[in-house]
């Protein structure tokens, strides 16, 4: 179910931005013709058809290839919990609740949920080798590397602390 919810939330998307850009048209070279008489128009053209097939497709794939998983090693919510607090507030996301175990943060401000499509929470789950984040994949993939940084300047203050 939630496959299908992200989709259709993708496919609404896609399609607000289209209905944008031949508004935007619209403005650059004024006609006679409305915006809607303008979009039936173009949709009933092959075309128009090819277009609708590929919003369909991606629509289809987005929740398959926009969410990812990301582990990273050596890391551990007991330990680099400031750690993973800091990386998530560097990009605009904040604690909201700890469930079974994993962390959920959750995107600030309504521009930013809504730039995330309100799929805007990111979760941070223990594993034997770190921890794991899931979630939107632009979103994951820029904490992550952010978390990983943390991590590794940890490992370089432990060293020289040592010395």
């Amino acid at each position: 179910m939630k496959y299908l919810v992200r989709s259709l939330k993708y496919l609404v998307v896609l399609c607000v931005l289209y209905v944008a850009l031949i508004w935007i048209m619209g403005l650059t070279q004024p006609t006679e013709v409305s915006l809607w008489e303008q979009l039936l128009a173009h949709l009933n053209t092959r075309n128009g058809l090819y277009m609708v097939i590929v919003f369909v497709v991606l629509a289809a794939l987005y929740p398959k290839f926009g969410f990812m998983r990301s582990s990273i090693a050596e890391c551990s919510i007991a330990e680099d919990r400031v750690r993973i607090d800091n990386a998530m507030r560097v990009f605009g996301f904040r604690f909201v609740e700890e469930r079974d175990g994993v962390l959920i943060y959750r995107a600030e401000g309504v521009f930013h949920r809504l730039s995330l499509m309100f799929e805007d929470h990111i979760e941070v789950r223990a594993t034997a080798e770190g921890v794991e984040l899931r979630g939107i994949r632009r979103a994951v993939a820029r904490v992550a590397l952010q978390l990983r940084s943390y991590i590794n300047n940890r490992r370089y203050e432990e060293n020289n602390n040592e010395a």
